[in-house]
């Protein structure tokens, strides 16, 4: 203690530390444990009475133990799982019933992972496995240590531990059932095993559907999405079906993530939000479980689907759990769209660089970096790097039995590709055969991007034809579908261009490039210009400020608005989500300098001639 006026305190750590460092070890021990009971009457806060256990043997005494837990409640709350695991580590000297040591071995090897320390998280995690637990924190502890298995791409490793608690559960439907879903979704990080899960997972789901549960099931329902069996509107249905049913809460994560995945194949963005956040509010903190990371994935797909870019971009380094992973994520391969997208070429080179994919693990998530891959290359004017990355990530994605465009459209990669290199026949099969699959599932993005390619690929009046179809497609989309909507444009402006309809290819055209600007789309902006400047145009891409800025949707929406309609009622009319009628509308007052609705009847003035 420092001696001043006033009432007694604690020294700061550095100050108190070193005037014990000459102390002999005892009596250093003897003074921290004497400062932490000293604290804790005080009602010091946890964490300062916890650093003083750090520094103490074994106090044998039931407040030691509740504050040392407490400190780790408080620290992953923080987001500081090192100091988390500082605390459960001296939390394990203190004598423990084996059942209470089994849960807090859990909860350090899960916290040791989230600090990157794999190797030690991996043992930890056994040992807690070796230990007496009841059936459900034996559940907890396989469902983590096969995770963190399975990152480390020891999958048939994490299935053994997963077969071999499923074997002591008899008695236990409902567990058995949530081990079930974990082995299937971990799966998906190698081919053998999930060709042989879900070979049993189809003939049990149609033999006896109540065994699987309601995880098993959804899992059969985002399998059927991704094999091009089933529509998304029956993936919807049968999902929220599941959803309403009544489940065990430790398969509720399994559900809810799965449910949300097949929520945003769907463009049902808001509900997937939804069950995201639902899941991710569910997870226990320090426990490591797949769907954690399967949640962040989705979260991920959603913010690319509504073309938020920033959020996607590469932060640094990676932390946490991302770290402990062994190749490229599913956010890896968005934040390197995303430099793509935002204009960040040479930034996107450097980051595809970094990973030597010779080295990757099989996973789902090398596929998908594979066409994120196959983007940057295209952009870059390498196109047949382009086209051996979208053929490889096509070749692994088909042994998957993921066939569907809704997750990788690598064929309409590979068709575009095929036409800058000359090959119109291979492009025209492979865009036909991408529309018949994208209209089984049957999603205005899905379908627009295929109409769009194979519009390009089939030229002349059949392929205006096509390409205006998928611009109508996407732009009555009842979901923001602006990625796709201004690559559809730019495809039809040039297609208009070609067949020399220089006035219609420059409304198509300044349409894309002012929709590009909107939505932070850099490269498509640059396309959109490059195109204009081809047809002859003087004025710029987009028109910055004023009424005849305004693209026709923003028009439509702006005079709703004027008239006294409300969001919801514009949207209802147009068929349209509400975030995007709001996004046209937060546009439209940029370009007309308003900040209010009431302004608009004035700032809109009339309609521009030739405006549709």
């Amino acid at each position: 203690y420092v001696t001043a006026p006033g009432p007694p305190r604690c020294a700061p750590p550095r100050l108190r530390d070193a005037g014990l460092t000459g102390w002999p070890r005892p009596r250093r021990e003897a003074a921290h444990r004497a400062a932490a009971e000293a604290s804790l009457r005080r009602g010091g806060r946890v964490e300062a009475v916890a650093r003083h256990l750090l520094r103490t043997p074994a106090v044998g005494l039931p407040w030691a133990l509740r504050v040392l837990r407490d400190a780790v409640t408080v620290a992953v709350h923080d987001a500081r799982p090192a100091d988390a695991v500082a605390y459960l580590r001296r939390a394990l000297d203190e004598p423990l019933a084996d059942d209470l040591r089994q849960r807090l071995l859990t909860e350090l090897g899960s916290l040791e992972y989230a600090s990157a320390d794999a190797p030690a998280a991996i043992a930890r995690l056994a040992e807690a496995q070796h230990l007496p637990a009841d059936p459900r924190n034996r559940v907890r502890t396989a469902v983590a240590l096969g995770t963190a298995l399975a990152a480390r791409g020891e999958i048939r490793t994490a299935m053994d531990v997963l077969r071999r608690t499923e074997g002591r559960l008899a008695g236990h439907p409902g567990l058995t059932r949530t081990v079930q879903a974990a082995g299937a979704l971990l799966s998906d990080e190698d081919l053998a095993t999930r060709q042989e899960v879900y070979r049993w997972l189809c003939e049990t789901g149609e033999r006896s559907p109540e065994v699987l549960g309601t995880a098993g099931q959804a899992l059969l329902v985002r399998y059927g999405a991704t094999a091009g069996l089933i529509s998304a509107r029956e993936a919807m249905t049968r999902v929220r079906a599941l959803l309403a049913q009544p489940g065990d809460p430790l398969a509720e994560p399994f559900l809810l993530g799965t449910a949300a995945a097949v929520a945003q194949w769907a463009d049902e963005l808001d509900e997937a939000e939804r069950l995201v956040e639902r899941g991710l509010a569910g997870q226990h903190p320090a426990l490591l479980h797949p769907m954690q990371h399967a949640l962040l994935n989705t979260r991920a797909d959603i913010a690319a689907a509504r073309g938020d870019h920033a959020r996607l971009l590469p932060g640094g380094p990676r932390t946490g759990a991302a770290a402990s992973r062994t190749g490229p994520t599913n956010r890896d391969a968005h934040a390197l769209m995303a430099l793509v997208h935002t204009g960040r070429t040479e930034a996107a080179g450097r980051f595809a660089d970094a990973f030597d994919l010779r080295r990757a693990p099989e996973s789902w998530e090398l596929n998908r970096f594979l066409y994120a891959r196959g983007v940057q290359r295209a952009a870059a004017g390498d196109t047949v790097g382009a086209l051996h990355d979208f053929l490889e990530c096509g070749r692994r994605q088909a042994a998957r039995d993921v066939v569907s465009p809704v997750v990788t459209p690598w064929r309409t990669a590979v068709a575009e590709c095929r036409l800058a290199l000359g090959g119109g026949q291979e492009a025209l099969a492979l865009a036909t055969e991408e529309l018949r699959l994208a209209r089984v599932w049957n999603t205005p993005r899905t379908v627009g991007r295929a109409l769009r390619v194979l519009g390009t690929a089939t030229g002349g009046r059949r392929g205006l034809k096509l390409a205006e179809d998928a611009v109508r497609t996407l732009r009555d989309a009842p979901v923001d579908t602006g990625m796709e909507l201004t690559e559809a444009l730019l495809a039809q402006g040039r297609q208009l261009l070609a067949a020399g309809e220089r006035g219609r290819a420059r409304d198509r055209l300044r349409e894309a490039a002012e929709l590009a600007e909107r939505t932070g789309a850099v490269r498509l902006l640059a396309l959109a210009g490059q195109a204009l400047r081809d047809s002859g145009a003087r004025s710029p891409a987009t028109a910055q400020t004023g009424s005849g800025a305004l693209t026709g949707s923003e028009r439509r929406i702006a005079e709703l608005a004027a008239a006294g309609r409300t969001n919801t009622e514009i949207a209802d009319l147009l068929h349209l989500a509400r975030r995007t009628v709001e996004t046209h509308l937060t546009s439209t007052y940029r370009k007309l300098r308003i900040r209010r609705r009431t302004e608009l009847p004035a700032a809109l003035g009339p309609r521009p001639p030739g405006r549709t």
